[in-house]
């Protein structure tokens, strides 16, 4: 972490003047403040990592290569070293150099405007809060290093893994990608949130078993036919 600690530790919510959404992310992990534009920290950083196994770091493409802290400086040390990038864009093309956000990855990738598709209520892109591509990105993350782990078993050699947040939003977006190309000529959707007396439900008749189940609770066998 830089020096003062990463933001998130300021965040909202707090308890106790500490960010519980980061102590949640990051429980059982161990933290240290470095300020890399001293050569003593970058020599700690080298120190570490002939102790350690992945590197992980998620800045801009080419502010690691700056501090000499890039995959070829730290292989040149290790040559068994396993190193991931996670991006919000990717190691190179156009958009590489940019910063990015969740909010940023969801707007660019069309995650917001398939909620818009799938609610008809909605004028516009709802002010989400959500962290999708920030979960989904080291889900795709430590796929790939458990899958390094597993080959440098048998092979001796370490990885270079770059991660795109963009990517992988691409990945969670397969099938709203898909059909925008195949767009389906019939059929209506089969996940609806409903209002109840005491709030809200969902009714998923995903399979012909889940509709059969479905009719024969609301006592209209009937619908088989008229709505197949």
């Amino acid at each position: 972490e830089p020096p003062g600690g990463d933001y998130m530790r300021r965040g909202v919510p707090r308890r106790g003047g500490k960010g519980v959404y980061f102590a949640q992310v990051n429980a059982g992990k161990k933290s240290i403040s470095l300020d890399l534009a001293k050569p003593e920290a970058i020599d700690l950083v080298f120190r570490l990592l002939d102790k350690c196994d992945v590197v992980l770091e998620n800045n801009r493409p080419g502010v690691m290569k700056k501090y000499g802290l890039d995959y070829e400086a730290m292989r040149a040390r290790k040559p068994g070293i396993i190193y991931c990038s996670v991006s919000g864009f990717g190691q190179d093309g156009p958009a590489a150099g940019l910063s990015a956000y969740a909010p940023i990855l969801h707007a660019a990738s069309g995650w917001e405007l398939t909620k818009v598709a799938l609610e008809p209520a909605l004028q516009k892109p709802q002010r989400g809060n959500d962290a999708t591509a920030d979960y989904m990105s080291a889900t795709h993350a430590m796929a790939a290093v458990s899958a390094a782990l597993f080959r440098r078993e048998r092979t001796g050699e370490g990885e270079r893994i770059d991660i795109s947040m963009l990517d992988v939003m691409h990945n969670v977006l397969a099938f709203e990608y898909q059909e925008a190309q195949f767009p389906l000529k019939h059929g209506g959707p089969v996940m609806i949130p409903l209002r109840a007396r005491e709030g809200f439900f969902l009714v998923l008749p995903l399979t012909d078993k889940n509709y059969a189940d479905l009719l024969r609770a609301l006592k209209k066998p009937e619908w088989k036919e008229k709505y197949p």
